[in-house]
């Protein structure tokens, strides 16, 4: 009988495999290697540009900062100039207001009566003055309650005086204005 030693086709079968399974080691290793290398590149990649957008967003949000500083200089300038235009307007008010009271007060004078000094400090009014007698200063104080300028005429202070002469009665009124 022939004996055939197969110990060497084992061996070679053997060899064979344990080559092909580094062989197929190898090639997924390279492929898990170019996995990762592509992966970390990509990430890297992906670094640089959110990078790059977050100093974007950095430089519009430096910009943003300015102008939000303007515009908070430009609202403090306007609300200062509204202010302003407030006072000019209760000034202009004031104004008007002097003007009807004076004419209103020269127009309803008797003329017997002579004004010497007027002192207002908000709506309330102090006439000084002298006229020819109590009958004089009466019609005045009912005449100036009768305007639609002053309210609450009250007689203050009567005294005789000599001028010139003449014995006049100096008085001093206090009323209230509307305007």
């Amino acid at each position: 009988m022939i004996e055939i030693n197969l110990l060497p086709v084992r061996a070679a079968r053997k060899r064979e495999s344990l080559r092909f399974q580094l062989t197929m080691f190898s090639l997924i290793l390279v492929f898990v290697l170019i996995i990762v290398a592509y992966f970390s590149w990509s990430s890297g990649k992906r670094e640089a540009r959110i990078d790059t957008q977050l100093k974007l967003v950095q430089e519009d949000l430096v910009r943003l900062d300015k102008e939000v500083g303007e515009i908070d200089e430009l609202k403090q300038r306007k609300a200062k100039l509204e202010q302003k235009l407030t006072v000019i307007k209760d000034l202009d008010k004031g104004r008007l207001r002097a003007a009807y009271i004076l004419g209103e007060l020269s127009q309803r004078t008797p003329e017997k009566v002579w004004i010497e000094s007027l002192d207002k400090s908000g709506k309330d009014l102090k006439i000084a003055g002298v006229a020819l007698d109590n009958e004089t200063i009466a019609n005045f104080m009912d005449v100036l309650g009768r305007s639609k300028y002053f309210t609450g005429v009250e007689l203050e202070i009567t005294e005789q005086i000599d001028r010139g002469g003449l014995k006049l009665m100096k008085f001093s009124l206090h009323c209230s204005t509307v305007l």
